[in-house]
Parts: C-alpha cells; structure tokens; sequence
C-alpha cells in the first residue's frame, strides 16, 4: 500500500518545485536577453558565433514550456529537468554574450565581465549532458523504464556533478578553446588529461544508453505513449546523435526539433495531459496577437493621418481593440475549439453531416463506413467503432483507428430492439468523454440506430431471397420428380397396355378386355397424381370455395376420427372474396399449419380462427388452448415456413403466447403488391 506520507512530502516537494521554476526561468530568459543584448552591442569584429550552438534558441523554449507545464502538472521530472536544462542553456549563452561584450578590446574587464567569462566555462555540463543522458532516461512520464536502469540515472547525475566541478574550479576545457579560469585549482597536467580521458567515454556511452532506454519503452508502450515517443524520442535521438557527429550548424537545427517536437505531441497527443491549459493558452495567445495587430494597425493608420501620435490617437486604438475584442474572441475560441476537438461546439453541423453521409451513401454498410469516419474526423476521435448484430448472422462492424481504444459505448436502439452499438475512444490525453460529446454521440448513434435496422432488414431480405430461389428449385425438382417417377410411368404403361389391346382385337377380342380395364385403372391412378400435384400448387377449394369456405371445409379434416378431439372455429369478417391469389393460398396454408401444430404439438381442446379482410390486407389470427410454445424454444420448419410465406408479400408472422395461455399466431398480410 502506498503511504500517504510519502505521496504528501512527494507532492510539497512537486509543490515547491513548480513555485521554483517558474521564477528561475524569468530570471534565466532575462539573463540571456541581457547578454544577447551586450552581445549585439559588441563591435562585430570581435562577436563570438553565439548562434553556432543550440544553447541561445533551445534554452529558453526549453524554460519557459517546462515552467508553465510544472503549474499544469506540479512535480513532473521530466518538465523540472527542461526547466534545468533550460535555466542552465540560457545561463551559458547569455554569459557567452556578456563575456564577449566585455573582454572585446581589452584583457581586464569589470567583474561582472569576469564572472560571465567563468559561468561560460561550466554551465554547458549540466545542460548538454542532462539532455543527452537523463532526458532519453525519464521521458516521457518522469520514471525510470524499471529498477535496473537506476545505477545508470545515478551515474549521469554523478557525471554532471563531476564535469560541472572540474570545468568550474580546475583547468580542465572539454569544450576546446575556452577563457582561462580565474578561480583554477592547481593541479598537475598528468592529472587533468588522465581524468579528462577518463571521463570523455561516459557521456556517449551514457547517451547510447539512455536511447536504449528510449527504445525499450516505445516497444512496451499503448498507442498514444508510442505517439509521444515517436515524435519527441526520435528528435531527442537525433539531437544527441548530432551533438557528437554533426557540425555545428546541423547540430542547431537538430536540437531545434525537441522543443517543435515537444510542442506536437502536446498539441496532437496531449503530452503531459493539458488539455484545458492548452486551449486557454491558445486563445489567450491568439487574441492577445490579434488584439496587438488590431492596436497597431489604427494607431499607425490614424497617426499617419493626423501626422502625430497624440493621446487621442492611442485613445482612438484602444476602442477599436475593446470593438473587436469580442468577436476576435468568439471566432478564435471557436477556431481553438475545432482545432483541438473538433466540430464538437457545433453539434448540429455533425449531426447534419452524418446525415447526408447516409442519405448519399449507396447502401447501409457504405452508410455506416463513412459516418464511422466521418465521426472521427469531425470529433477527431481517436477510434470509432460501430458493431450491428444480425440474428442467425456474423455481424457487422466498421472500424476506425485502433479498435482496442474504443472504450466508451452508445446503444443503437430502434424502438424497443437494440440492433447494435456505437464505440468510441476519449481523445488522446483525456479519461473520459465530455458531456458535449456524450449528448452529440448519444444523438448521432440514434440515426445510426435506422441504419443499423436497414440492415437487418437488408440481410433478412436476402436470406430471404436465397430461401425463396432454392424453395422454388426444390418445388421444381419435385414437380420433376413426381411426373417422372409417378405419372410418366404410368402413361407410358396405359400406353403399352392400349397397344397389346389394340393388336388383340384383331385376333382374340376376349383378350382386349382386361388390358383396356388395366389402362383404365392406371388412366385413373394418373387423373389422381395429377390431381394431387395440381393441389399442391394450389388447392382447388380456393378456386371453388374461397378462402373462408375451403378452411372450413378442409379444417375439420385435419382431425382423426375418434373420441376427444379438439373443436375447432373459423370466423370470417370483412372483404374476404376476390383477394389476390397469392395472399389466399399464404393466408390459407398459414392458418393450416397453426391449426395442425395446435394438434399434433400443442394438445390443443379448443382452436379458434379469425379471418378479417379489409381494405390494405388481410389478417389471420390462430388462437388455440394448449400447452403454448417455450420462449427459448428454436423455431421449427413449420414456424419458419409461415414467416417467410409472410414476409413473401411483405407481411409479418408472430408466434406469441396467449393471454389466457396457449399460443396465438398473428400474420398479417398486404394486398397491395401481391399477385
């Protein structure tokens, strides 16, 4: 368990250090700008290459964003060692611009002069060997990858102690040609170039093993920390690669990437977690900018005018800053806003968006790829993910990003049947959605809801397809089969038959007799066959009874004749004659197969039928008294056969319980459409 002891000295001490670094930072910026200062006042023959290291330009980016992080988040090593690096960079260049300034044309300047010229000599060790060895270690959440890389931490401080120590009070100038030390211990020259020697290897050797570290953690980290690595761990790579190999233009420009790196993954990855910081620091930027511009603009252009820059004329400015300020501030908030979340502040250009994707999309899956990314690109959503379950289907998923990230979920609901869900990933740098979010997905996943319907339906319709084409194919092979193996048959032997009796009649009328009653019998087992698949087809009673009469005439029939056996009703209401064949012969053979499964499964006592036409369809309704049907029971081909008799002509089948018990079987069939 951790002891909240320690976690309170830990977060005084983060404390402390944040309400240290934000002064030593100014203070350290303000070095450097007096010595750039002195330095620019130095007659230019005799200016140093100030800007032939990084120091000048690195050192204060690196100050000043480590030191406005700290106040985002106090305590972070890795934002207190850029404002080290930093402090110490600016500390270097600007007494490298001091000392020049005052050492130019003469060899005893003033004392201030003497002790830039000494700070000149040491202050590079802690900012060049810190980035080089400790910032590769600790980035990019301020801890070490594990316990074993701690004796290599440990020996880059004591490398920076010692270098700084060596460099400030002896004689020893790992940097080449620097001013000679006033403070210098004496020490014999062996001395100096045996420790010289042995010190020269670690910083590289520590650097390659600090990238390893580097490498290590990107292999080992999610998605985002990979995206942080990428782009700050390679510049810093490059930047320590080309302190040692590449001159000293290339090395500037290199270093230049960490801070420009830095300031990528803050704004694309959310480094450090600063979101809100981030967005107030770039409107407050921006409108301070714009507000300058706007200042500038009409003082000049009015000065320019009037020939003076009078008092008015500043008045006259600053009304037409305060003019503009709100409107500057609303159209950069909005600007801001869309930059680092999107169009998620104006909710209905998403929705409306999302909307004409799945208007113009040429089917429901393409309709829901290209909402899917149009989600991410409008919400700049890391991962958006929508998944629609299809019964007795694999379903259907259209991805965005990384799939794994998608976290955060959204029903799609179309009345009371949730047809799937919409996953999405919070941003990069935030736990959780905003409400603005939450509200706009919740919206977006209800049209995504008739979508995800559409193709349930879609796939229904073609499930239903194929059942149809190979019902036909197989009704076809039976129509096939039955006429040659049964009626062909048969007409061929009547035919023989014919044929003996006709030879026979020349020569042994008496013989003729039975071959013609033979042909007869088989003539009548035809007439009966054909009979039966014209029945099939469709029944006769249809065509001679209509559908009221032919289920009560053929009703009945279903039922063996014995003791017990259930009562059967069939009631008729409304426009029942003259319907479309094809919703007679669905309605009848619906109705058929209830009554029988009412039979033969349900023990059914008393079965009642309803038929009742009106003007758009016709409805059938099967209630009977049995044992009802189980809710996790599997439909059978007889309930599957009623359904797609129905839905055929675009109607619908239910198979509910009754309210009294038993089972009620609901179809309901338009005749609009139907044959």
């Amino acid at each position: 368990m951790d002891d909240p002891v320690v976690d309170e000295r830990t977060q005084q001490q983060g404390r402390a250090a944040t309400t240290a670094a934000r002064p030593s930072a100014a203070v350290a910026v303000g070095y450097l700008a007096v010595g750039l200062g002195a330095h620019l006042t130095t007659p230019a023959a005799e200016r140093a290459d100030l800007l032939g290291s990084p120091e000048p330009l690195v050192g204060p980016a690196m100050a000043i964003v480590g030191a406005a992080l700290l106040g985002r988040v106090p305590g972070h090593r890795v934002l207190q060692l850029m404002t080290v690096i930093g402090c110490f960079a600016c500390l270097y260049a600007g007494s490298l611009g001091l000392a020049v300034h005052g050492f130019a044309g003469t060899d005893d300047p003033a004392l201030v002069f003497r002790a830039a010229a000494w700070l000149t000599l040491w202050t590079w060790v802690p900012s060049f060997v810190a980035f080089a060895t400790l910032l590769p270690l600790l980035f990019p959440d301020g801890r070490l990858l594990s316990r074993r890389w701690r004796p290599v931490a440990v020996t880059a401080l004591a490398l920076i102690a010692v270098m700084s120590l060596l460099t400030a009070f002896t004689d020893i100038q790992p940097e080449g040609d620097q001013p000679a030390n006033p403070v210098a211990i004496g020490l014999p020259e062996p001395v100096l170039a045996g420790v010289q020697t042995a010190l020269n290897p670690l910083v590289p050797v520590l650097a390659l093993l600090g990238l390893t570290s580097l490498v290590l953690r990107f292999r080992r980290a999610d998605p985002q920390g990979r995206w942080q690595i990428t782009w700050v761990g390679y510049a810093i790579a490059l930047a320590v690669l080309a302190a040692f190999l590449a001159p000293a233009p290339v090395n500037v420009a290199v270093t230049l990437a960490v801070p420009v790196a830095i300031g990528i993954a803050v704004v694309r990855y959310r480094l450090f977690g600063i979101d809100v910081v981030l967005n107030r620091t770039l409107v407050g930027t921006a409108l301070l900018a714009c507000s300058a511009l706007v200042y500038v603009a009409v003082v000049g252009w009015l000065g320019g005018i009037a020939g003076t820059t009078d008092t008015v004329v500043g008045f006259a400015g600053a009304v037409a800053v305060a003019a503009v300020f709100h409107p500057l501030y609303v159209r950069i908030q909005r600007a801001v806003d869309r930059l680092l979340h999107g169009s998620r502040g104006d909710p209905y250009r998403v929705v409306g968006r999302v909307t004409q994707v799945l208007r113009d999309a040429a089917s429901p899956r393409q309709a829901l790829a290209e909402a899917v990314a149009t989600l991410a690109a409008d919400l700049k959503l890391p991962a958006v993910r929508v998944q629609v379950e299809r019964p007795d289907a694999p379903p259907v998923v259209e991805a965005v990003g990384d799939p794994a990230l998608a976290v955060h979920s959204f029903p799609l609901q179309w009345h009371d049947d949730v047809v799937g869900t919409l996953h999405v990933a919070h941003r990069s740098g935030t736990g959780a959605l905003d409400p603005l979010d939450v509200a706009l997905l919740s919206d977006v996943a209800a049209q995504l809801a008739a979508v995800g319907f559409a193709l349930r339906l879609a796939t229904d319709l073609e499930r239903s397809r194929d059942r149809l084409v190979s019902a036909r194919e197989e009704e076809r092979r039976r129509i096939r089969r039955d006429l040659h193996d049964g009626l062909g048959p048969q007409l061929a032997s009547a035919v023989m038959a014919l044929d003996v009796a006709t030879r026979a009649l020349a020569s042994e009328p008496a013989r003729a007799v039975p071959l013609v009653t033979t042909a007869r019998g088989q003539l009548q087992e035809a007439v009966g066959d054909v009979r039966r698949i014209v029945q099939d087809l469709r029944p006769p009673a249809l065509d001679d009874l209509g559908l009221l009469g032919a289920l009560q005439a053929t009703g009945p029939g279903l039922l063996a004749e014995q003791d017990g056996a259930p009562t059967i009703r069939i009631e008729g209401s409304g426009t029942l004659e003259r319907l479309p064949a094809a919703v007679e012969v669905a309605a009848f053979r619906i109705t058929q197969e209830a009554m029988t499964n009412a039979i033969r499964h349900a023990g059914a006592r008393c079965i009642t039928v309803r038929l009742e036409g009106g003007p758009d369809e016709v409805c059938v309704e099967v209630a009977d008294d049995g044992r009802g049907c189980p809710v996790d029971a599997l439909p059978g081909l007889g309930l599957q056969s009623m359904r797609e008799r129905a839905a055929e002509l675009g109607g619908s089948c239910q198979v509910r319980p009754g309210p009294g018990g038993g089972t009620r079987v609901s179809a309901v069939l338009p005749l609009r459409g139907a044959p």
